[in-house]
């Protein structure tokens, strides 16, 4: 029989990976050489994609602690060593989000062009 080492480090979290591709489409809104509207479009995308990702990964981690699941992640995370680096990982995003955001209104003003808020 053939035993196979797996080397931990060798593997990228799943979860993490998909914030890491998040972070490239908020880097886009943040591209002066990108259109100011498609700017604005990758920062919907970028925020969707968040909803999305709480409502299916993180709710499904949750369910895993909830559960007491003791199997770990082929990286050799447990769901709340995942949970707590998806928290750090979002509270960063959410602030360059802001960032961006605020920036890219301004801009978008100056251009002459404003949001209308639905009440």
């Amino acid at each position: 029989m053939c035993t196979v080492s797996v080397v931990k480090s060798h593997f990228v979290n799943r979860e993490l990976s998909w914030l890491e591709f998040n972070r490239r489409v908020l880097a886009l809104a943040n591209e002066t050489s990108v259109p100011l509207l498609e700017r604005l479009k990758f920062v919907a995308i970028f925020s969707s994609n968040l909803d999305e990702f709480f409502q299916v990964r993180v709710g499904a981690l949750h369910d895993q602690e909830e559960a007491r699941v003791a199997v770990r992640s082929i990286d050799g995370l447990t769901a709340t060593d995942q949970l707590g680096r998806i928290r750090s990982e979002v509270m960063q995003l959410a602030a360059q989000r802001d960032v961006v955001l605020r920036t890219l209104l301004q801009s978008l003003r100056i251009e002459g062009i404003s949001l209308l808020q639905h009440e």
